[in-house]
């Protein structure tokens, strides 16, 4: 029997991703500043070390990034277990964790990896207005100088660039599909 408490928490858990999608990376990227550095003082933003100085700006980038995933594979797993194989499995005697380790997560990841692939452009863009933010120099900051002064070369180079780091990336998530499937192995397999 499910506890109603536990129901309750497992509803509020399965919003985030909604709330996350619907806040702007640029009031994300102050209120992690205002809530880590200067009331918490975890973070330095003042003369940060290499590393310490990347760490509000990829919370920022990734938050907004993370929530659609989450909801996908959320919707995968429930997919997944309403699916007869589970059930076969589940009767065979696995316990619960090896269910959603060996065979949930692996059929339901491949929706959210189709996903991050896609949402790999909104980083480029977001990378924009987290360097402002931050006030660090990369290439989301380098386009936006690009455009300002009107330096098509450097443009073209930012454009290329990051069109070849999306291609390269949907390039490894297709690859990676026989791994996580092996369905998808035999399949292409047998064509060629």
């Amino acid at each position: 029997a499910h506890l109603p408490g536990l129901s309750r928490i497992g509803d509020g858990l399965r919003a985030l991703p909604s709330l996350f999608v619907a806040v702007p990376v640029f009031w994300l990227g102050i209120v992690l500043i205002q809530v880590f550095s200067f009331q918490l003082g975890l973070v330095s933003v003042v003369n940060p070390g290499p590393v310490e100085g990347l760490i509000l700006p990829v919370l920022t980038l990734a938050a907004p990034i993370s929530a659609p995933l989450a909801q996908i594979l959320i919707r995968s797993i429930d997919s997944v277990r309403r699916q007869p194989f589970v059930t076969v499995v589940r009767a065979r005697g696995a316990s619960e964790w090896w269910l959603l380790s060996r065979n949930i997560a692996r059929n339901a990841v491949l929706p959210t990896l189709t996903m991050a692939g896609v949402l790999f452009g909104e980083l480029i863009g977001g990378a924009v207005v987290t360097e402002t933010v931050f006030g660090r120099a990369g290439i989301g900051r380098l386009a936006e100088q690009a455009v300002s002064n009107q330096d098509t070369p450097v443009l073209l180079a930012v454009v290329i660039v990051s069109a070849a780091a999306f291609v390269l990336i949907n390039l490894i998530v297709d690859l990676l599909y026989p791994v996580l499937d092996p369905r998808l192995a035999r399949s292409t397999g047998a064509r060629s």
